[in-house]
């Protein structure tokens, strides 16, 4: 069976408060924010804590986190702030855990406040070491840990997750060396913007590291993120798809439109098929109105049923 969750972001607090008591009401299984210097989000951890009060039944989560240097997301202070959400929410945080865009933006945007942005490698190298940091605060004992990028003596994290043995940890990856990383620690893996086919391929990749780690692969959870244009018939699908093309500034024919649910009701369940079959356990779906209600509502109604219907399902590790 395949859930599907919602990706918010934005700065327009009353909204996205509408927002996510719709989609819980409508019964989406996952709500996440992102997190970030962007200037078109909130700091991600302080709405989160707000999220888990508003919300009483779906995971929530950062779309991702960032855990790559002392000067960015301590893994102490991580560990901290997480278990904060997860008391205020009851047990529903999932850590999903990034090593930041392979972007020149990217990098500019940390390097303009003073905060390190290292090449992809050191970032990688980074974030394995933070989940070992994290998890051995979760577990309770006093964390001797002398790393390459952190070092704790005696330290202990009081008090402990609400989940056990812990909340679930993502891990979004692309790169070899970073499915290395989520074939070692990830409950989760995030891929984004793939189409079924660069999902199958990176997912057989996966699976075999995760062999070779001696762990089981039908254990890990598997989203990918994609972007729903959904409209009630053939014509109203077409015009949302002229308007997301508009909106992004791309030609019909761009790659992305490969790795978007596109089209009325039946296209887009025929297309979420093709990602089941290609490994996918769950959707992070990035409405195209966002943050407006139709296609948020449109989904939920026409697509939900069928996917609470399906087969094969691998249970939520929390």
């Amino acid at each position: 069976m395949v859930t599907a969750g919602v990706q918010t972001w934005g700065t327009a607090l009353p909204r996205l408060r509408e927002f996510w008591s719709c989609a819980e009401d409508l019964g989406y299984h996952r709500i996440t924010y992102g997190d970030g210097l962007w200037p078109w989000s909130h700091d991600g951890w302080s709405v989160l804590g707000a999220l888990a009060v508003l919300t009483r039944r779906c995971r929530i989560g950062p779309a991702v986190t960032y855990c790559f240097g002392p000067t960015a997301r301590h893994p102490s202070w991580l560990a901290k702030a997480s278990v904060t959400v997860d008391h205020l929410s009851g047990g529903r945080l999932d850590l999903r855990l990034g090593i930041g865009a392979e972007s020149r933006p990217a990098a500019d945007l940390w390097l303009s406040h003073g905060i390190d942005y290292p090449e992809a490698r050191h970032r990688v190298a980074c974030l394995a070491e933070g989940i070992e940091v994290i998890r051995g605060l979760w577990a309770g004992s006093p964390v001797d840990f002398a790393g390459d990028f952190f070092s704790l003596k005696g330290a202990t994290l009081e008090p402990r997750p609400l989940q056990v043995p812990a909340p679930p940890v993502w891990v979004a990856a692309m790169s070899a060396r970073a499915l290395r990383v989520a074939a070692r620690w990830g409950d989760g893996w995030e891929a984004s913007y793939l189409s079924p086919a660069g999902f199958a391929r990176k997912w057989a990749e996966l699976r075999a590291l995760v062999e070779d780690a001696g762990r089981e692969p039908v254990r890990m959870r598997r989203s990918v993120e994609v972007d729903v244009v959904i409209g009630r018939d053939a014509g109203a699908a077409e015009e949302a798809r002229r308007r997301f093309c508009r909106s992004r500034g791309i030609r019909p024919d761009h790659p992305l439109m490969e790795t978007a649910l596109v089209g009325g009701p039946g296209t887009v369940l025929g297309r979420i098929a093709e990602y089941e079959a290609a490994g996918v356990t769950d959707l992070m779906c990035a409405f195209a109105d966002f943050p407006g209600l139709e296609m948020l509502t449109l989904f939920a109604r026409e697509i939900l049923p069928s996917l609470s219907r399906g087969r094969g399902a691998i249970p939520e590790l929390s």
